[in-house]
């Protein structure tokens, strides 16, 4: 009778294992849970393959528990220590879904394998506490439970001698139990995993399913032992049919005038060819500048502070869109380089410059090179970062490229241990009036000094940076929660040192002479990071923009959250004439705010129209056509267009503009869903594929 009550207590503890992790396989796709993912609409087969997927691996577990322990006091041992480390791989999951919107692939790790991969990680670890606040930590309740179940069932007991070498299954029976478990796990796995293959087969999902869609049909353990295999024993092998079917798309791409997918008319280059050519070009990527900031005013104490007032001051004598989109994968600044210099969009879980660094790519450097002018890159970390020492002369041809190694350092202005961006500029623009003896010159510096965590700079003393004011007095409040208003205070605070910073790039220009021949190009890389969305809803009264709208009313929690992934996703892009004889008012081009969507990979064939560029392919729209275009964000698929930003996963929208409400009607969001299918999976076979040619 005690045997039976004992065996009954240890069924408790393994149907509890069983089905907590099972649980918690399920929800960590669950948009409850993680709000930002957009889980695909779940089938049947989707439910029902992913639930014996993982419940294989379940089985698997409880197999090997049997075959490597004696007794049933070690077995749970066992399984209470493997759960707590699933429950540290859901949490960092969790960790990771917060601050990348999307499902870890085992191809995320490349980031880790470059030279600089030592400091990525110092970057991760800094950024981790503010990080592990927004964990969900519900994910920790399988391991509590089952550690409670563990100590009252069987670690109380441990000194019954009786209890403690207890085995329900014992002698030969072990073996056979055990091998049998491990065998059905393995074979319900494999077949999960065979029917999601054969069920993509031939699908848009076949190459290009993300890791979330694999995780949701064939289960969160089996899908990534699968893209595990897939990253280290693996190579990604091509037909040759299938690269001919995209060259022979890639035609189309070579003419500048083509048929517009949204409304079916023909668009081509804008009028303004040639307008800037000949003039210097300084292009600033600016690390984590989301669009709202810009002409945004916050009340200090009754004091309306303008955050940007120097990109402010300059919209006079530019043309600013502030509709424009980013699109970067894993490789965050990386991928925001690589789209903005050749215009093609990185595949999202791929860092682009490691995985497709050999191809003969069209470039802005190279393009300008072919009408004689010199270029250069700076950005104020170590060469090997992104392995920009590499990349930048021979993946885009810059005909040299300046890091730490190669900038004069003063160790008593460093900014978060990295030469702050108001020397960077200084720098900058002391070389650009160097190459600019020889002839026309391209500069594109790279900021860094608003990279998160947006914490006080160590080397900061009463001021948080040297040289420019406090935006904000100490203990001044945007949020109630203090870790919150911790960061958005502290983004704040940074992104207006980014704008002082370009200030004095501004001055500097004017100091040496350049300004009169110079244009200059502002865009932000990729969003800030943090859910700085909440604090306009929290506390709209301290804030007002008269360009930017900053005042939200949405009721239903999926419509905000569809907004505030638009509003992270949202960067400016500014083009801007110093001299003011080309860009003003009567001038050949008008200063003017544009509103139609636009995005990073419209940037380079933008440029090489005003430029008057001799490209050989046209990827995007001139921006400054009346094409209406699409971009998407190549982690989470979603889409954005004039007035619409819709799921191209879950297929959730919010039309945000009522203009546009009677415009997209079911048909219309359809097709939407299918252009966007259409060139995603172009686009990312030209990568794959290897389409440009290798260089020797």
């Amino acid at each position: 009778m005690e045997t039976k009550k004992m065996n009954k207590k240890k069924m408790i503890f393994i149907l509890a294992f069983v089905f907590l992790h099972i649980l918690s396989s399920y929800l960590i796709t669950a948009d409850f849970v993680f709000p930002d993912i957009n889980p695909y609409p779940r089938t049947f087969f989707m439910f029902i393959n992913s639930f014996f997927g993982d419940f294989g691996f379940i089985i698997l577990f409880l197999g090997l528990a049997i075959l490597i322990f004696k007794t049933d006091y070690k077995r749970a041992k066992f399984l209470m220590i493997t759960s707590i480390f699933f429950c540290v791989l859901y949490i960092g999951l969790s960790v990771y879904i917060f601050y990348y919107k999307t499902f870890f692939s085992f191809y995320n790790l490349q980031t880790f394998k470059t030279p600089a991969g030592d400091q990525a990680f110092v970057f991760l670890v800094k950024a981790l506490p503010g990080l592990l606040v927004k964990a969900k930590y519900i994910f920790l309740l399988p391991a509590a439970v089952i550690i409670t179940l563990y100590i009252l069932l069987f670690f109380r007991n441990r000194k019954n001698q009786e209890f403690f070498k207890s085995s329900v299954v014992g002698g030969l029976n072990r073996l056979y139990i055990g091998t049998l478990m491990l065998s059905i796990g393995l074979l319900m796995m494999g077949n999960s995993l065979s029917a999601y293959i054969v069920d993509i087969d031939d699908t848009w999902y076949e190459d290009n399913a993300t890791p979330i869609y694999g995780v949701q049909a064939t289960g969160f353990f089996n899908y990534y032992l699968y893209d595990a295999y897939s990253y280290f024993f693996t190579d990604e092998i091509y037909p040759e049919e299938k690269k001919k079917e995209v060259l022979k798309k890639l035609e189309q791409y070579k003419n500048s005038e083509q048929v517009n997918p949204i409304d079916g008319k023909v668009y081509g280059n804008s009028p303004y060819g040639d307008i800037f050519a000949g003039k210097n070009l300084i292009m600033v990527q600016m690390e984590s500048v989301n669009n709202f900031v810009i002409g945004l005013t916050i009340d200090v104490n009754g004091e309306a502070v303008e955050v940007t007032p120097n990109l402010n001051r300059i919209l006079k004598n530019s043309v600013y869109f502030n509709n424009y989109y980013h699109s970067v994968g894993i490789g965050n600044t990386s991928d925001a380089e690589f789209t903005a210099l050749t215009g093609i969009i990185p595949v999202g879980k791929n860092l682009t410059v490691t995985s497709y660094f050999d191809g003969d790519y069209e470039t802005l450097p190279k393009l300008f090179r072919e009408k004689g002018y010199s270029s250069f890159s700076v950005h104020a970390n170590i060469g090997a970062f992104y392995e920009r020492g590499k990349t930048h002369p021979h993946l885009y041809e810059f005909d040299e490229h300046y890091s730490t190694e190669k900038l004069d350092i003063d160790p008593e202005k460093l900014l978060h241990t990295f030469l702050n961006d108001a020397d960077m500029f200084r720098q900058t623009v002391a070389l650009m009036e160097e190459y600019a003896q020889d002839g026309p010159v391209f500069a594109f510096p790279i900021t860094i000094s608003n990279h998160t965590p947006y914490n006080k700079p160590l080397e900061s003393e009463d001021n948080w940076f040297s040289g420019k004011e406090n935006l904000f007095p100490d203990g001044f409040k945007l949020v109630d929660s203090i870790i919150d208003n911790a960061q958005y205070t502290g983004y704040l605070e940074h992104v207006s040192y980014t704008d002082y910073a370009l200030g004095v790039l501004f001055d500097s220009l004017e100091e040496k002479g350049l300004a009169d021949d110079t244009i200059v190009i502002l865009y932000g890389d990729h969003s800030c990071g943090i859910d700085i969305f909440e604090m306009f809803i929290e506390s709209p009264e301290l804030f007002a923009n008269e360009i930017n709208d900053v005042s939200f009313s949405v009721e239903d929690q999926l419509s905000k959250r569809l907004l505030q992934r638009r509003f992270l996703q949202n960067v400016p892009f500014i083009i801007y004439d110093p001299s003011g004889e080309i860009i003003k008012e009567g001038g050949d081009l008008e200063p003017q705010v544009v509103s139609l969507v636009r995005g990073t990979n419209c940037t380079a064939r933008t440029v090489a129209n005003l430029f008057g560029l001799d490209s050989k392919y046209y990827f995007g729209v001139d921006a400054l056509t009346d094409a209406p275009t699409f971009t998407y964000n190549p982690r989470n698929h979603d889409i954005y267009v004039d007035g619409m930003i819709i799921s191209g996963q879950s297929e959730d929208y919010f039309i945000f503009d009522e203009e546009y409400v009677s415009i997209y009607d079911e048909d219309k969001r359809k097709e939407i869903l299918e252009i966007f299918h259409d060139y995603k999976d172009f686009n990312d076979k030209l990568l794959k594929y290897k389409v440009f040619v290798s260089k020797d």
